[in-house]
């Protein structure tokens, strides 16, 4: 048996692995920034506070509505102190914070939860048992609709100064809705 052993030029390795590892250097960089990817538009911070009648509403969605089709819509949820701050939905991984520059008419809407201990078996369902009966508003239901909500704001480079949506009047609650809206 015969072994061959094959000798290299020192001189030349350092200049080929220099040539391999930039190689592989620029394949890792094209690869984790993509074929040009996509670009996305600017977004700018806007966040505010939501009451009904001066109390801090909990749970509430806002949402920031553009009439031009070019624009995103944008929104978020209130905390317990009715704090909230818009989020604009690009695609899964882009959904940065804020909205993108336009012209918005702001809606606020909450609705009842479900109630579920009250879910119905597999056999009730499929026997058609089930009612559905759409779910009640527990604000005012012009300050869910952007033509009657009465709220605008503009999002630009400009700051946008914390909105204070305060909503006004009572809706038609049971008094189980009260208790958990308290």
């Amino acid at each position: 048996m015969r072994f061959i052993v094959e000798t290299r030029n020192t001189d030349i390795e350092p200049e080929r692995m220099a040539v391999r590892w930039s190689f592989v250097l620029l394949t890792v960089a094209f690869l984790t920034t993509g074929c040009g990817g996509e670009s996305y538009p600017e977004t700018y911070p806007v966040t505010g506070i939501v009451t009904l009648d001066g109390k801090p509403v909990e749970g509430a969605n806002v949402a920031l509505v553009s009439g031009d089709p070019a624009v995103r819509s944008a929104g978020g949820m209130t905390d317990a102190q009715g704090n909230f701050s818009v989020t604009t939905y690009f695609d899964p991984q882009h959904q940065p914070e804020g909205a993108m520059p336009g012209d918005y008419a702001v809606t606020v809407s909450k609705l009842e939860e479900l109630e579920t201990s009250a879910a119905p078996s597999a056999e009730e369902m499929m026997a058609g048992q089930m009612k559905f009966t759409p779910l009640k508003s527990l604000l005012p239901k012009k300050y869910g609709d952007p033509k009657t909500s009465g709220f605008k704001v503009t999002v630009g480079e400009a700051p946008v100064e914390p909105l204070k949506l305060d909503l006004q009047g009572r809706t038609i609650f049971s008094s189980s809705m009260l208790d958990r809206r308290a």
